[in-house]
């Protein structure tokens, strides 16, 4: 890859990134809700989901999930399920005290939710199918090894950005949550992020793909 691919990929990647959608809805709710650590684990899971959708779609199967109905509905609902649950339970343990903190003990909890949140979208596993084939060049070696390579560089890129934004939110986060009511209200808030997102997957129209 020229340099000038190289620059037009990672620009592209940037601004698809700072687009409002569930990942960064999830990445902000949870820094303001819950700090900066939950945020940036958040974001990790985001990547690490990365290892099994660029797999996925450089053997062909994302063009599965595109092409079968049942497949994409199956992630949708499950997913949307997930989301929907965790964010009511988010809701009822709101000020309690008892909800994903921001330590080290959120770590699992932050990534669990990032990487299925990411894994069963399937609309990203469709964006990752139109996305990466337009700098995937063949006359330059393996089709495979290029898609896998843009794949992981663009979650590079990506979690490096959702690093960034997640900071932000948890440092404005941690300026409100110094009221325990206000940090009440900051949880029911991300609650419903998870349920807005979970109703997004839900009600997505499935994608109208050329043979």
């Amino acid at each position: 890859m020229d340099f000038v691919t190289f620059s037009l990929f990672v620009s592209a990647v940037i601004v698809l990134t700072i687009t409002p959608g569930p990942d960064l809805f999830l990445i902000v709710g949870r820094g303001i809700s819950q700090g900066r650590t939950a945020a940036l684990f958040t974001a990790v899971g985001f990547f690490l989901a990365g290892f099994i959708q660029v797999p996925l779609l450089a053997f062909g199967l994302a063009s599965a999930v595109a092409r079968n109905p049942m497949l994409f509905d199956a992630l949708r609902y499950g997913g949307g399920a997930y989301l929907m649950w965790r964010g009511i339970v988010m809701i009822r343990n709101a000020g309690q005290g008892n909800t994903i903190s921001a330590d080290h003990a959120s770590a699992g909890g932050a990534i669990k939710e990032g990487f299925i949140a990411s894994l069963v979208n399937p609309k990203s596993h469709v964006f990752l199918l139109a996305f990466l084939p337009q700098f995937v060049r063949p006359e330059n070696g393996s089709v495979m090894v290029q898609f896998i390579f843009l794949g992981i560089l663009m979650r590079v890129v990506a979690l490096l950005v959702e690093g960034g934004i997640a900071l932000f939110a948890g440092s404005i986060g941690n300026r409100l949550r110094q009221s325990q009511r206000l940090q009440g209200w900051l949880e029911r808030i991300a609650g419903s992020l998870l349920i807005v997102v979970s109703l997004r997957l839900v009600l997505m129209d499935r994608p109208v793909v050329r043979a």
